[in-house]
């Protein structure tokens, strides 16, 4: 069977009596983590769970033990339903004579028995679309057997309809520009994005959440915050810029991270501004370079700020931090004057 998507998976599990195996993995994971324990709850409720569901950590798993106890029998149940957390190919203890051993038997499964695998604690990713090659491999050997879903982050139209179901299931509103805000603000986490609802629901107390109430309350990802940091630069927005990195240096962040993210931003703005220079579209840039569905909306934010910045002032920007990069990744002082040496390139690059 090819992956599905949640979406599919849901459907499946309506109407189609469960797989054998299972195997559940993506970036999202606070939307996998909920998804895997409704489906551990679904097929093993709790009345059974004492004989009948056995839990191993993929960080030391013992194949041999896993293998007894997909063998068992249920007890007074269905089914017997092993979890495996946190399963990576790529780890040293996962050597070729256990991972052959662990797909043989994972093949052939009892009828009574399903093998629910799933991360939400390891990388299992080379970069931020693709799996490594061992565990795409392992992707692919559990979809021919079971199920394989990954849980990427969803687009911000989806998670700004997500967000808004769940206000209004929490008695309040919120705007459909203002629920996608939030959603850019925590780069569509399912896990983030949960929190703030908790804290903006509990703050509007039954009225509409407004976007001052998600400035004054939530916490960004340090992501979004380069998008700003980079479009005040671009327009030479000194207090906020300062302001806002002094923030983030109280917030324990380094200052080469700090500048990660800003140039991560001035990437996607050059792009968008090569791009409105030689015609080519939003949709053309997100496909070209690959961005997954929760930072499509930077491509859209960076087509909209980067019309009055030319090109030659954009590559000195980017310049002025490749250099600063550069320095600080070589020639580094200790954390203050990393964060002093920041604010300066920040000048420079406001003043070009």
């Amino acid at each position: 069977m090819p992956s599905l998507t949640p979406a599919d998976l849901s459907k499946r599990l309506r109407n189609e009596p469960a797989d054998r195996l299972y195997y559940l993995y993506g970036q999202d994971t606070g939307a996998l983590q909920s998804f895997a324990s409704a489906l551990i709850n679904k097929l093993c409720p709790k009345a059974d769970r004492t004989m009948n569901l056995h839990k191993f950590s993929g960080a030391d798993l013992d194949v041999n033990a896993l293998y007894e106890a997909c063998e068992m029998l249920p007890m007074f149940a269905q089914r017997v339903v092993v979890t495996v957390n946190d399963l990576n190919m790529d780890s040293p203890k996962i050597g070729k004579s256990a991972g052959d051993r662990l797909r043989t038997f994972l093949a052939d499964l009892p009828e009574t028995t399903t093998v629910i695998i799933y991360s939400t604690g390891v990388d299992l990713y080379k970069n931020k679309r693709s799996l490594t090659d061992k565990n795409k491999r392992f992707s692919e050997f559990c979809a021919k057997h079971g199920v394989s879903c990954e849980f990427a982050f969803k687009t911000t139209s989806e998670m700004g309809k997500s967000i808004a179901a769940a206000v209004n299931k929490a008695g309040c509103s919120i705007t459909k520009g203002d629920s996608e805000y939030l959603a850019e603000c925590c780069l569509c986490d399912t896990s983030q994005v949960r929190q703030e609802i908790v804290k903006l629901t509990s703050y509007a107390a039954g009225r509409q959440i407004t976007r001052a109430d998600i400035d004054a309350l939530c916490i960004k990802k340090v992501e979004s915050d380069g998008f700003a940091l980079a479009k005040s630069i671009l327009s030479s927005r000194a207090v906020f810029v300062f302001n806002r990195i002094r923030e983030l240096a109280d917030q324990n962040y380094e200052a080469f991270e700090i500048l990660g993210t800003i140039s991560f931003s001035l990437n996607d703005l050059y792009r968008a501004r090569l791009a409105m220079s030689s015609g080519r579209s939003q949709q053309a840039v997100i496909q070209d370079f690959k961005y997954p569905k929760n930072r499509e909306f930077s491509v859209r934010n960076a087509f909209n700020e980067v019309q009055n910045v030319s090109l030659p002032r954009m590559r000195k920007v980017i310049r002025i931090f490749s250099d600063t990069d550069l320095y600080l990744k070589t020639r580094s002082q200790g954390r203050q004057a990393d964060m002093l040496y920041l604010e300066e390139a920040a000048a420079r690059a406001m003043s070009v």
